[in-house]
């Protein structure tokens, strides 16, 4: 069993702040575990028991209690923790325990204590954080790209009949691809197009969900349709929700098993792009 227990703080501004390092260690951690869950009922209009009108995932809370195990250390230590935390910022939290790593998104401080009580005595820092996703990250972004290249055995100095070029590779291009997601929560994609050629009209699909963008790309343009922060953009550019069905760009997400994606242009035969597809795993504990 990995026994391995790792917490660190990055904070908005990308100062730093381990939990677990040659002196501190983590003697409590509590709120990685599930969210909170609310269920919404009304009582029945006829009989016994409830009808269920909806339900809901919360931010979760989070505490960490940390001890420096170092007292000779103690001045140095508790300088750096106290400033450190501080609410006029906000905090990525990364967890490693029992061989998994997660991350907490966007965390408020809510609360934090460090006694200041017999300077031999080990420091005991306590801090409470709000993190207003329901869900965990994965700790990197998983990508896979609609196109690749297969290379092939060439003789230095060989020269092919007619003094035609030897080939080197085979491109293969697919629009198709079956994506296999193992997060316990639903994953929005990001799907990346890089025109090589004139591409009339872009489609992005995740399993039963279809989103169409009516632009006309020529070599060079970069389209990303980003499903998390619900937009479009064309060369940094916010591409009109005239151009395409835009209520359906939050849908745009991976399920646990198997998923079919497709990135294409309208016409499926136009193989004028590139085109690449990114995730971010998300988990309801850890």
């Amino acid at each position: 069993m990995d026994s391995t227990v790792r917490v660190v703080a990055t904070r908005s501004d990308g100062e730093i702040f381990s939990y677990s390092n040659a002196d501190w260690g983590v003697t409590e951690l509590s709120g990685i575990d599930f969210p909170p869950i609310e269920i919404f009922t009304e009582d029945r209009g006829f009989g016994n028991g409830s009808i269920v009108t909806g339900k809901r995932k919360g931010g979760r809370e989070i505490e960490i209690i940390a001890e420096n195990k170092n007292t000779a250390n103690n001045d140095i230590e508790r300088l750096a923790a106290l400033p450190f935390h501080n609410s006029n910022y906000t905090y990525d939290l990364e967890f490693m325990y029992m061989g998994q790593t997660k991350i907490a998104k966007n965390c408020e401080l809510q609360d934090a204590s460090c006694p200041a009580k017999n300077v031999f005595e080990p420091l005991e820092l306590t801090v409470e954080f709000l993190a207003p996703d329901a869900d965990l990250y994965a700790d990197s972004e998983t990508q896979t790209h609609f196109v690749g290249i297969t290379p092939l055995w060439h003789v230095t100095r060989a020269y092919a009949p007619g003094g035609g070029k030897l080939a080197f590779g085979v491109i293969q291009r697919s629009i198709l691809k079956s994506v296999r997601y193992l997060g316990s929560e639903p994953a929005p994609i990001v799907a990346t197009v890089t025109a090589t050629g004139a591409v009339d009209g872009v489609v992005v699909r995740t399993n039963a969900v279809t989103v169409t963008i009516n632009v006309e790309l020529v070599e060079g343009d970069v389209l990303i349709v980003d499903a998390a922060a619900k937009e479009v953009t064309l060369n940094d550019s916010r591409v009109s929700e005239s151009l395409y069905n835009y209520v359906d760009v939050p849908s745009l997400l991976l399920q646990y098993g198997d998923n079919e994606v497709q990135i294409s242009a309208v016409d499926e035969d136009n193989l004028a792009f590139d085109a690449k597809l990114e995730y971010t795993g998300r988990y309801g504990g850890l």
